[in-house]
């Protein structure tokens, strides 16, 4: 029995953690590189905004990052999205990182409008944190596109 219908489960969720987490390490270890990276430095500060996690901003910015792509992962690899994007693997992911972007900013433009300080605060940083972000969701998608295998049984 399937948790979700036409979605391998166990890849799903080796491919959702392994990309958050290259995503995440890719921000860490290239931190300045080209001008870019280092994006997790802003969520930090942002997390302060709500004052509750105090001296625990920089575990919460992992946890939360990493629960973010394992949750968000299930766009990707359901069978109306990950059968419909274009190419092999890494080529779905590319697509969806791209796309997802789009999303995110459309999000962020829509909730800062509409009064939200955090996301006014993410929307407000730098030039190259947006780039970098837009970087990282690039590989972020192209990792789980690239680790993701759908059923083999499933016609879609």
């Amino acid at each position: 029995m399937a948790i979700i219908k036409g979605v391998n489960f166990g890849s799903y969720l080796f491919a959702s953690f392994f990309a958050g987490y290259v995503m995440m390490g890719v921000d860490l270890m290239l931190d300045g590189f080209l001008g870019l990276f280092g994006t997790y430095k802003y969520y930090i500060e942002m997390t302060k905004i709500w004052g509750i996690f105090k001296g625990l901003e920089d575990w919460i910015t992992i946890l939360g990052h990493m629960l973010n792509s394992l949750i968000l992962a299930v766009v990707f690899v359901h069978p109306s999205v990950y059968f419909k994007l274009p190419g092999n693997g890494l080529i779905k992911g590319f697509v969806f990182g791209l796309v997802w972007h789009v999303l995110v900013i459309v999000f962020l433009i829509i909730t800062a409008l509409g009064g939200s300080e955090f996301m006014r605060a993410f929307l407000n940083m730098p030039l190259k944190a947006h780039i970098s972000l837009f970087l990282e969701h690039l590989i972020w998608g192209m990792s789980l596109g690239l680790l993701y295998e759908p059923p083999k049984d499933y016609n879609s």
